[in-house]
Order: structure tokens, then C-alpha cells, then sequence
């Protein structure tokens, strides 16, 4: 892949990106954890039953999917500061809808408000996109915005303590104090992006050809033919897919099990914390990798890990090992998520269709994890947690089952190519000797 053209001006223009992106996120992210801890509690409170824990966060990553193809479409007309300030924008009205959710006790309101929610999820996660716009070190790049997510991210769970007397002040339920949190937590973030990411990184890359134009397909139908066509794209979309469906699958009812475990909000909070500092943290290591090493063996490494974390959901419901099992998740969630990301990031695409393939990440992500939050819930109540990651083991082997044969075939076509060489080589010494 062809990289930026050593320009002063593009590395400054890199750095500032970076650092604007990296403020947006810590706002951001702060807000995503009343979807994703909160709404399993308030789900709960406004059903009376445990099995519609899952639907929030179902909802969530389902909106922030679907959000996402349209954030890209965006983003494709109209640069990635359009894009990321219209999703985080999403993302607070959505907060808003989940906080009058809970006032009126409606629980539909408040699947509407996940739904939208899903919004800031997709800004977020479509933000390492924008890092590698201008970036020579993509996977470095991609792992720099997704470190700095985690900050807010660790740090929302924790506040669903301290957040609860606020909430209960005003006369709501305690869970809903992380989404009066979450709206100036994305409006902040929709401001800085909307202020300060200029000129748009997307618009600069394009205008500076980084990668290799190819003649776009006409219509929608022949665009989406050369992006399934392309096979880093495939792997990237399924390693993408099984990653989210995995960890989403588990982490979502987790709360729940945990408070019927006795585990009270705090422990709660600190559990999910540290699951989220596995999903974030490692980023630096898995982008070195991913550049080292190459995304594939990423992949490989996060599927391995999803795997182990499946195995270790199995035993038993304690406190010790459902927080081995989550860190274990967080971290293989991660290696799959930058793996995928710089497969797709990398693949040999226009510029005008990568943000398309971008969106269909997105929406993989979060078609697969909709289906395993609102199916967690049901599994937490007919066979507990083990019955749950014995589930969630079956994607993560059909993954490194499809890593295993494409290996092969490469081999096989890296193989074939030489020998080919070699005839041809031979073939042109024979004839220049007679």
C-alpha cells in the first residue's frame, strides 16, 4: 500500500488530527457506558425480568451498525468532521430519550433511546478510521484512538455509584444517573470535532491520492460486488463480526448476573471497568503487532484469546472467574478489532470506497452483536453463564477454522507463483543459450 508523500505539512496535519480526535474520544467514550452497564439495570427495572437485560446494548451496537453506514455516506460527500459530530450528536438525544425513559417508566422509550444511542457507539469506533487517514503507521494510528478511548470508558462504569445518588435526587431510578452523564458527555465531543478537526483528514487524503485509485463501480450493487470481492475485506468483515458477537454476547448480561450473585453496584462497576480497560489498553501492543506482524496473525491472536475466555466462562458463576473471563474477552475483543480494522484499512480499494467498507464493518459489528446481546439474556435464563460460553465458543472456532484454510490457500498460491517464476525464468535462459 502506497503511503503519504513526505510533505512537512501532512505529518503536522497527522499530529493535530491525533490530538483532536484523541479529546473527543475521552469525551465520548465516557458516555457509551450507560448503554453498556446501565441499560442492562434499568432493563431490568422497568421489565421485572432478567431476560431483557440484553436489549439495550443489543439495540445500542445494532443502531451504532446501522448508524454507521449512514455516518459514512456522509463522510464520503462531506469529510469525517460531518460524519463523527452528526453521530455524536445522535448519540446525545439519545441519552436524553433513555433518561425520559426512565422518568415515565416506558420501556419501549427506552429501547428508542439505546437505538440512537448507538450513535455515539458508532462515532467512537469510526473514529480509528479517520486516525489512518494521513498515517504511514496505520495500525499504530488506529490503536492511538482507541487507547484514548479508554480512559472514558473505564472511568463511565465506575460513576454508576456515584451517578446513582444524582439520578435518585431528581427521582429516578439509580442506573439512569450514566445517561444524565452520557448527553454533555457526546455534546462536548460533537463541539470539539465540529470546532477543531480542520482541514478534514478524509478530504486531505484524497485530494493527495494516498492510495492507488481504482475506477469506481457504478451503483450501489456493483460498489458492494468489489468490496465483497476483495478477500482482506471478507476476513476483515467476519473477523469484525465474531469479534463484537463474542464479547457483546457475554459482556451484556453480565451485570445481571453479577447483582444476582450479590455483587453490588460498585463491585458491579469495577468488574465492567476492567473488562473495558482489557477491550481498550492493549491497543499499543495489537497496532505494533498488526504492523509487524501483519493484521492476519492479529486475527489469529484475538480469535485464540475470544476462545479462552469462552472456556473460561464455563465453570462457574464467581465473582474471580466471571472477571477472568471478561479480561480475558476485553483482550480478545481488541486484537480483533485492530486486526480487522487494519485488514480493512489496508485493503486495495479507492479512497471513495473504503469509507463504504468502513460502514460495512460497522454494521457487521454491529448486526453480530445485536443478535448476541438479544440472545444473551435468554441463554442467562435457561442455562446460566456456562450454557453462555459455551455459545459464544462456536464463532470464534469458525473463525480460526476460515484463518486456517485461507493460510493454505495463500501458501498454496505464493507456492504456485514461484514455480511459475521458475518455468519462465528457465524457459528464458534455455532460449537466450540456443
Amino acid at each position: 500500500m502506497s503511503t503519504p508523500p513526505p510533505s512537512p505539512s501532512l505529518p503536522l496535519l497527522q499530529r493535530r488530527t491525533m490530538r483532536v480526535l484523541v479529546v473527543a474520544q475521552l469525551l465520548g467514550a465516557l458516555g457509551l457506558a450507560a448503554g453498556g452497564t446501565a441499560g442492562a439495570l434499568l432493563a431490568e427495572h422497568l421489565t421485572g425480568s432478567a431476560a431483557a437485560a440484553g436489549l439495550p446494548l443489543s439495540l445500542l451496537v445494532l443502531g451504532s451498525g446501522v448508524g454507521a453506514v449512514a455516518v459514512t455516506r456522509v463522510m464520503r460527500d462531506h469529510g469525517r468532521r460531518a460524519g463523527l459530530t452528526a453521530a455524536y450528536l445522535a448519540g446525545a438525544a439519545g441519552a436524553a430519550l433513555a433518561v425520559a425513559a426512565a422518568g415515565w417508566g416506558s420501556w419501549p422509550l427506552l429501547l428508542a433511546g439505546c437505538l440512537l444511542l448507538g450513535g455515539g457507539n458508532a462515532a467512537v469506533m469510526l473514529a480509528r478510521y479517520a486516525a489512518a487517514d494521513l498515517s504511514s503507521q496505520r495500525g499504530r494510528s488506529i490503536s492511538t484512538v482507541v487507547t484514548a478511548a479508554s480512559v472514558g470508558a473505564v472511568a463511565g462504569p465506575n460513576l454508576l455509584g456515584p451517578a446513582g445518588p444524582l439520578a435518585e435526587a431528581v427521582g429516578l431510578p439509580a442506573p439512569t444517573g450514566l445517561f444524565l452523564l452520557a448527553v454533555p458527555s457526546f455534546l462536548g465531543a460533537a463541539l470539539v470535532l465540529a470546532a477543531f478537526l480542520r482541514p478534514d483528514p478524509l478530504q486531505v487524503a484524497k485530494s493527495a491520492a494516498l492510495s492507488s485509485e481504482q475506477p469506481a463501480a457504478a451503483g450501489a450493487r456493483g460498489e458492494l460486488a468489489v468490496l465483497l470481492g476483495d478477500r482482506h475485506i471478507r476476513l476483515a468483515l467476519l473477523a469484525l463480526a465474531i469479534a463484537n458477537l463474542a464479547m457483546v454476547g457475554v459482556m451484556a448480561v453480565a451485570p445481571v448476573h453479577l447483582q444476582h450473585h450479590g455483587a453490588g453496584m460498585g463491585t458491579i462497576g469495577l468488574i465492567i471497568s476492567a473488562h473495558i480497560a482489557a477491550m481498550y489498553l492493549p491497543a499499543p501492543v495489537t497496532g505494533w503487532l498488526a504492523d509487524t506482524f501483519g493484521a492476519r496473525a492479529v486475527v489469529g491472536l484475538g480469535a485464540l484469546v475470544l476462545l479462552a475466555a469462552a472456556a473460561a466462562a464455563v465453570p462457574g458463576s464467581g465473582h474471580l472467574g466471571i472477571m477472568g473471563a471478561l479480561l480475558l474477552l476485553g483482550v480478545g475483543w481488541n486484537a480483533g478489532l485492530i486486526g480487522g480494522s487494519a485488514l480493512l484499512r489496508d485493503a486495495p480499494v479507492s479512497p471513495s470506497l473504503r469509507t463504504r467498507a468502513e460502514g460495512l464493518g460497522e454494521l457487521g459489528m454491529g448486526t453480530a452483536a445485536a443478535a448476541g446481546g438479544s440472545g444473551a439474556g435468554l441463554l442467562l435464563a435457561a442455562g446460566g453463564f456456562g450454557l453462555l460460553g459455551v455459545v459464544a465458543a462456536a464463532p470464534c472456532l469458525l473463525l480460526l477454522a476460515v484463518l486456517a484454510a485461507t493460510g493454505r490457500r495463500q501458501a498454496g498460491s505464493v507456492v504456485g507463483a514461484r514455480s511459475r517464476s521458475g518455468t519462465t525464468t528457465h524457459r528464458s535462459v534455455k532460449a537466450t543459450a540456443e
